[in-house]
């Protein structure tokens, strides 16, 4: 089965070309998240051929302090692509006209208008339960919580929804990582590497490291590769029943 990662910056890697064209040859599908608008519309004619990185439109919370949302441009630009991400809220040491701003660019990206036959790759710190309410509120069917590290009870609730849980393997190696992994049911469960910042052996993550990230998680999860590529594919024909 082909692996997937559902969650990697490629623009922060020293060389993006080069780490796009490993995705490539090695046959892994990627999605490639963004922190801005602007970055997306930058890189869409070179990665628009490609056919195993997707591009994803993304507004990353923690720069609202230093960029708000350019509404006009997300608008134009979402008819593009059928990811968005990385969006969501980040209320870790933020003042609260910031969290305000955040809210105000979550709701809008994952609105009607823009969510449906879309999957979102979503930032979720310290902000679990509002982003829960507002992807309810605004009927979002598809979404993948990157890197889940809030409450069980949380989780719970978003399980109940129907949405995915990306893991890393930045969550092998600690207790509440652990935890969380035991409780994500395994038809729920996507790999994310989260590179370059999520490390593997204290080093930067490139594609050629995913085999062995994956054969790791599998002396957890049963039949890991499998679980993976059959839940993403599950989840891009949920999308497209729901455009």
């Amino acid at each position: 089965m082909p692996l997937i990662d559902t969650h990697v910056h490629i623009d922060f890697y020293p060389e993006p070309e080069k780490v796009a064209l490993q995705y490539e040859m090695l046959q892994i599908y990627a999605l490639f998240v963004t922190n801005l608008p602007e970055i997306f519309n930058k890189h869409f004619s070179a990665f628009q051929k490609l056919k195993y990185v997707r591009l994803c439109l993304g507004y990353h919370p923690q720069i609202s302090s230093e960029y708000e949302l350019d509404v006009e441009l997300f608008k134009r630009l979402v008819e593009k692509t059928r990811y968005i991400g990385e969006v969501g809220l980040d209320f870790h040491n933020e003042h609260e006209n910031i969290k305000n701003r955040q809210i105000n660019a979550f709701e809008f990206v994952t609105s009607p208008c823009f969510n449906k036959g879309r999957v979102y790759s979503i930032h979720s710190k310290q902000s679990e339960d509002l982003i829960l309410d507002i992807l309810i509120k605004n009927n979002v069917k598809h979404a993948i919580f990157h890197w889940y590290s809030g409450k069980i009870s949380t989780l719970e609730k978003i399980i109940e929804q129907g949405y995915y849980f990306s893991l890393n393997p930045k969550m092998l190696t600690t207790k509440n990582g652990n935890k969380i992994i035991d409780r994500i049911p395994h038809n729920k469960i996507l790999f994310e590497t989260d590179g370059p910042f999520a490390r593997y052996n204290k080093k930067i993550i490139y594609p050629t490291e995913l085999s062995k990230i994956y054969s790791d998680f599998g002396n957890l999860i049963p039949s890991f590769n499998d679980l993976v590529f059959n839940n993403f594919r599950r989840l891009l024909i949920e999308k497209d029943l729901y455009k």
